[in-house]
């Protein structure tokens, strides 16, 4: 299911939070909708439900247009509270994009003095998620927001020198802070020449980054200067590389080390890997990592009590607020009513006539129009304007019967509008065509009060669906605080086990050098013991060197065709996906390494894990399967996926099928997995051919 979207703007300006929201929504459905005239702009002054129809956007695009506008006061007036919404639907009402901007203004007892706070809720079905509505990035650019006295900025903000990398630190360590600090290290130390050219050059590249995570974010760039205080400051183990951006994630703490995994690093090679030099600007898949892990934060996190609670009366206001129908919904609704009801009084009249064999008057003869004030026998013409003779002048005796005759004929004429009888047959027909009515218009109350009964029950049926709703949002809340606290345990717990599989790995190497001192033991292997923090930092460990000792045995068969997949990882959990697929990359190269010391000859890397030597590393075997099934072996498309490059003394054609594969997961059919192929014979060096989502069975069709 896709994504929403969600900021939290504290406003720090002028203009109330109830008016720069109102202004904003206005502002932008104005700029969305274009109006051709001004029935069909979209405007929200009272409290209700608007339902304008099918309006045309912008870039042609048709959609269903509902707005709501709802609005609270507590009693004593201190607390204000507003929602705006707009509903868009397409595609036959099947596809639904909700957009929300709620604001607050409270004047005591509050966390809060002016904010605002934007949600975009995608169609359960959509392949997208949501991103950030042009209005907020409207709202951003006027100034004046903040999140927990952090500045919120559309563009990169320098930091320069000692105070500002004291305040930068403070942000990032501010418990309060819900949207993400990315801070961008510089490329250079400052001192050589060139530097400064090549700095400006980094900042033009890092400001196209801002733009899909405006509000959840704020981006910072060290220069030189402000770099080397910034990694004084930040913490041993919290800084970042020169060239890398870091991502502070809400809630950080520098000193539990498993914390550190949650604030992910981009290296320089991974950036300028995603850069697109034509475009000036990254590859969307390197831009939606950076902007997937601060947005998505806020849309699982982002409310506190306080804005929950200002959430709920507002929510369940609109069962209680007017519908509003602007372009005239309602008239048109009347006006085909009054069509049935002469329409059946025209059915009435013609078996009338069938039935009796007298004419009955017709309501498509021209009326005769007579001015209210003229007197009795006075001409009177057709509607089409001849002139015709009137009905001779009634005697004075008589004229006291026009009190109840003008309004039966008026009565009449709205069922039958030429209705001017000059005989009793036609006076007959007259009643005819009222009794008919009047039945006409009966059934049709009849047929709304049942309709009425129905929407009764189907308000009573939402009510209920609301209170369970909110019931559900709570329950949602505390399972997301549950996930979290779930999420700091599982870290808690690779740190413990990586704790405990280097103390392990350190006894069996004391057990076979009983003799040896502490300091003898091989540094590369506790090198290799620190995991990446993202799949990204994974990436360049296997391409950028510095990690020959894996590289010797374990190489990636293609990492430029690679790269994509692999940091689409990055955005579903870069932190444990990296650190299993280092451990299996780990594995393979001690399979490697134990086949050339002839510490294991029996097999393939499934007996390996099955039967491991001591002193080196494995993993479970329930991680790794070595074949597929003869249905995806036998399936052209799905062999084509496995087929990986090697080079052609591993197999003439410069390819190979690469059937054995480890999976980090198994709670779906479409977690990653890693395949790859051994060559034991010739390069004695595993070619890992893909990292990535699941590839196509028969399962994930």
């Amino acid at each position: 299911m896709a994504r929403g979207y969600r900021a939290i703007v504290e406003l720090d300006g002028k203009e109330g939070a109830l008016q720069t929201a109102d202004r904003l929504f206005h502002e932008w459905v104005h700029k969305k909708y274009l109006s051709k005239g001004s029935q069909s702009r979209i405007e929200c002054d009272a409290e209700g439900i608007y339902r304008f129809g099918e309006l045309t956007s912008q870039k042609g695009n048709i959609a269903d247009i509902v707005a709501t506008k709802l609005t609270e006061t507590s009693e004593d007036k201190h607390y204000e509270r507003q929602l705006l919404e707009l509903v868009e639907r397409t595609g036959d009402g099947h596809q639904q994009w909700t957009t929300r901007i709620f604001a607050m203004h409270a004047t005591k007892e509050s966390h809060y003095r002016d904010v605002v706070w934007i949600e975009v809720t995608p169609p359960r079905d959509s392949e997208w998620d949501a991103k950030p509505p042009r209005l907020v990035h409207d709202l951003i650019s006027e100034g004046h927001c903040y999140d927990r006295g952090m500045p919120l900025s559309e563009s990169l903000q320098s930091i320069s020198d000692d105070r500002q990398v004291e305040e930068l630190i403070g942000w990032i360590r501010d418990e309060r802070r819900r949207a993400s600090v990315v801070v961008a290290a510089p490329l250079t130390d400052g001192s050589g020449e060139g530097d400064l050219v090549a700095e400006c050059r980094w900042k033009e590249i890092l400001g196209s980054l801002t733009w899909d995570s405006a509000g959840c974010a704020s981006y910072f760039l060290l220069t030189p200067d402000a770099y080397r205080e910034f990694r004084a400051g930040i913490g041993q183990g919290c800084g970042m590389p020169k060239g890398s951006l870091r991502t502070y994630l809400p809630g950080f703490n520098p000193e539990e080390p498993a914390d550190r995994l949650r604030h992910r690093v981009l290296t320089a090679p991974t950036l300028l890997r995603g850069y697109d030099e034509k475009r000036k600007r990254f590859r969307p898949e390197l831009s939606a990592i950076i902007a997937r892990t601060p947005c998505e934060y806020l849309w699982e996190n982002g409310l506190d009590k306080e804005l929950r609670r200002a959430q709920a009366p507002l929510d369940k206001k609109r069962l209680t607020v007017p519908t509003f129908y602007p372009l005239r919904e309602v008239t048109r609704t009347v006006e085909l009513l009054d069509e049935r009801v002469r329409q059946r009084v025209a059915e009435s009249l013609s078996a009338l006539s069938r039935e009796t064999g007298l004419p009955v008057e017709e309501s498509s003869k021209p009326e005769l129009v007579k001015p209210e004030d003229a007197a009795p026998g006075a001409p009177v013409s057709e509607a089409n304007g001849r002139a015709m003779v009137a009905e001779p002048a009634l005697p004075r005796s008589e004229s006291r019967h026009l009190a109840w005759y003008e309004p039966l004929r008026r009565l009449i004429r709205r069922f039958l509008p030429s209705f001017n009888p000059r005989s009793h047959t036609e006076l007959e027909s007259g009643i005819a065509a009222l009794s008919s009515g009047l039945d006409a218009m009966n059934e049709a109350h009849s047929e709304l009060a049942t309709q009425c009964d129905k929407l009764r029950d189907q308000l009573a049926a939402t009510e209920d669906r609301l209170d369970e709703t909110v019931r559900d949002s709570e329950e949602k809340s505390e399972l997301l605080l549950q996930k979290g606290e779930l999420e700091s345990e599982l870290r808690e717990a690779q740190a413990e086990r990586e704790f405990l599989s280097k103390r392990n790995r350190f006894l069996e190497w004391k057990l076979k050098n009983p003799d040896a001192k502490d300091s003898e033991r091989d540094f590369v292997e506790e090198q290799l013991d620190n995991i990446p923090q993202s799949m990204s930092e994974l990436f360049d460990r296997m391409t950028e060197g510095g990690y020959e000792s894996v590289t010797r045995y374990v190489v990636l068969s293609e990492p430029d065709a690679m790269i994509d997949d692999i940091l689409k990882l990055d955005a579903l959990d870069s932190g444990r996906y990296a650190a299993e697929f280092w451990n299996y990359i780990l594995v393979l190269r001690d399979y490697m390494r134990a086949r050339e010391a002839g510490d294991f000859s029996g097999g393939n890397v499934h007996d390996y894990l099955a039967n491991p030597p001591d002193g080196y590393r494995t993993c479970s075997a329930s991680r790794h399967k070595s074949n597929e099934s003869e249905t995806v072996k036998g399936n052209e498309k799905m062999r084509r996926e496995r087929t990986r490059p090697v080079p052609a003394e591993v197999d003439p054609r410069g390819e190979i099928e690469m059937w054995a594969h480890f999976a980090p997961t198994h709670c779906d059919q479409n977690a990653p997995r890693m395949h790859y192929y051994p060559d034991t014979t010739k390069t004695n060096k595993v070619y890992i051919g893909y990292i990535g989502r699941h590839l196509t069975n028969t399962k994930t069709n």
